[in-house]
């Protein structure tokens, strides 16, 4: 018995002592885990941070902004980027707030003999929120910080946070911050078909991509399998604000948010997540569509959005469809949910437009069906559709955009990255089709960020202003796939690579294909920064002060879009027509002037 007792003692002092030591390693686990958060965020908000300052001395280089009349300047914000800063000056320069307020809200000088809301039938609350933080600033700092640079700054700010989403939405889909850093060099190494910022600072995709990416890589967080109900709150409170924001700051979001819930749907039909996952945000898309709608007084583009029709019609297919067994049922069902879908979003759209007699977005499908052959003779030779085709950021894209990405390094990256994950996606949607486990059940996030990828790279190729969207969720994809952590791990026990080695190797593959993409672009890009130029159109700006000294305050000028924008913006007189081609009437007007 004696004997007995002692095997015991030490058996149980043994059991003790081994769980001692798995809460030490756990505990060092614990620390290392926050640890490496810690520094990844330290060097997310550095890039971030130190792209804003890049963005900046970009921008100084390209305009000479800071030696340069401020007619000049103005000038240089060109077509409608003019036209929404001059709401931003107009309300700085106001004799009150309330006073610039409602002057914003009772324009009769942006569509001469017509009085219109201004912060209805355009998106410059930005430009709202910006004056009126200027106006609180105390005399001394308005004179060491002009109101032009605060409103410049304010974008290159943004653009900073910009950076860290790209970088944070890496990092979470590859499980290593370095491929965050490689994501954030792609963009900066490709600037010139990532962002128009060093050019035209006030367009409103710059305001809104930002929040865009924000609202990317809330989502990407939030559809993770291992995401507990505190951190999905947390999530979901982010994707509220960012989806609110970007629809605010940008009268195309719409069409962004049209995409993201295709993926969504996508990614729910292909049953690869619940709809407890997909709810929430189709209801915080139409939760931000109606807020918009009543900020901006009743926006009709808002209220007929098509997204907004998908997520009703998808809430309502998502209550009462259920799923099928076997492959070929599910096969038959996927295919009939898609049509389902499709027909009830088409059919309450166009019952919205009907009931409300609203037709301001009618010439974006005129475009779209021109672009693609689909319209009849009359369609073809439709002048809104005309107007869009014959400029250049709406043609298709050139292939000579891929030969500068690949000397960029990106797109071979992106390539591989892009083929592997889409064979993986088909093999494992064949593989869910039997009702056996996939590779990618525990990778959602991933899954939702290849389809979205792929809209964004339909709509890219067929009009090239898109790549601004694309490019950059481009450098997330060819990072966040070809430096996947668990993948390269797996790979490499394969290998019998273990421990440190296997640690070693896969983080060094970021940090080989980042030492290739500096050795390629970084001295063509301390190049770029030698190089200085200056806004030069003497033309214009003789033309502007022509205006202001020779004709009397109330004279209306008509004639091209882009130039109305810089006679409204620098001489303060009414126009007849503008680049901001959302509203019927204002097409009409502008048809009519353009025959004269």
């Amino acid at each position: 018995m004696k004997s007995k007792s002692k095997f015991k003692s030490k058996q149980s002092s043994k059991s003790s002592t081994n769980n001692a030591n798995e809460n030490n390693d756990s505990n060092f686990d614990r620390i290392g885990e926050i640890l490496v958060i810690i520094v990844g965020l330290g060097i997310a908000l550095y890039l971030g941070y130190r792209y804003a300052i890049y963005s900046k001395e970009i921008h100084e280089n390209e305009m000479w902004f800071s030696n340069i009349k401020q007619v000049e300047r103005e000038i240089s914000f060109r077509t409608e980027s003019g036209l929404y800063f001059s709401y931003y000056k107009q309300l700085v320069l106001a004799p009150s707030l309330s006073q610039g307020l409602y002057e914003l809200t009772h324009d009769n000088r942006t569509e001469h003999l017509r009085t219109i809301n201004i912060l209805e039938r355009f998106n410059i609350y930005q430009e709202v929120i910006l004056g009126i933080i200027y106006r609180s600033f105390s005399q001394a700092m308005k004179d060491s910080w002009q109101y032009v640079y605060f409103y410049i700054d304010s974008v290159f700010a943004l653009h900073g946070l910009y950076m860290v989403a790209i970088f944070i939405t890496t990092w979470q889909m590859s499980g290593t911050f370095l491929a965050g850093v490689l994501s954030v060099g792609f963009f900066v190494f490709n600037r010139f078909n990532m962002t128009r910022l060093a050019f035209t600072v006030p367009l409103r995709e710059s305001f809104s991509l930002p929040f865009i990416y924000i609202q990317i890589a809330a989502i990407t967080f939030f559809l993770r399998k291992k995401c507990s109900a505190r951190e999905e709150k947390v999530h979901l409170v982010i994707v509220s604000l960012s989806t609110f924001l970007l629809t605010l700051f940008w009268q195309f979001a719409q069409f962004v948010l049209l995409l993201e819930a295709f993926a969504l749907f996508g990614l729910y039909a292909m049953e690869f997540t619940e709809s407890r996952k997909v709810k929430p945000l189709y209801c915080i898309m139409l939760g931000s569509l109606a807020s918009v709608c009543f900020v901006q007084f009743g926006n009709d583009m808002l209220y007929t959005a098509l997204v907004g029709s998908f997520c009703i019609a998808s809430l309502l297919l998502m209550s009462v469809w259920k799923p099928g067994t076997g492959f070929f049922w599910k096969l038959f069902l996927l295919t009939a949910q898609i049509i389902t879908v499709f027909v009830i979003t088409f059919g309450l759209n166009f019952a919205i437009k009907k009931i409300t007699k609203v037709d301001s977005d009618e010439h974006v499908f005129k475009f779209v069906s021109s672009k693609l052959g689909l319209g009849d003779a009359a369609l073809k030779k439709d002048f809104d559709a005309l107007m869009y085709l014959c400029e250049g950021g709406f043609q298709f894209m050139p292939m000579s955009t891929f030969q500068v990405l690949t000397d960029g390094v990106v797109f071979p990256v992106y390539a591989m990255s892009g083929i592997v994950i889409i064979l993986v996606l088909v093999f494992s949607y064949f593989q869910k089709l039997r009702g056996t486990e996939t590779l990618l059940d525990d990778y959602p996030e991933i899954i939702f960020n290849v389809i979205l990828n792929v809209f964004f790279g339909g709509m890219a190729l067929t009009t090239i202003r898109m790549k601004f969207l694309w490019m950059p969720h481009m450098c997330i994809l060819a990072a966040g796939i070809i430096c996947h952590q668990k993948t390269w791990k797996t790979c490499l026990e394969s290998i019998h690579f273990k421990g440190f080695l296997n640690f070693a190797v896969r983080q060094s593959i970021p940090v080989l294909i980042l030492s290739v993409l500096l050795y390629k672009k970084l001295d063509v890009t301390r190049e770029e920064l030698k190089r200085l130029s200056e806004f030069h159109d003497p033309d214009t700006v003789q033309l502007m002060e022509w205006i202001k000294k020779e004709t009397p305050t109330d004279a209306a000028f008509t004639g091209s879009m882009q130039l109305m924008a810089g006679v409204k913006l620098c001489t303060d007189r009414p126009i007849t027509n503008h680049p901001h081609y959302e509203n019927k009437f204002l097409r009409e007007r502008t048809r009519e002037v353009c025959f004269i």
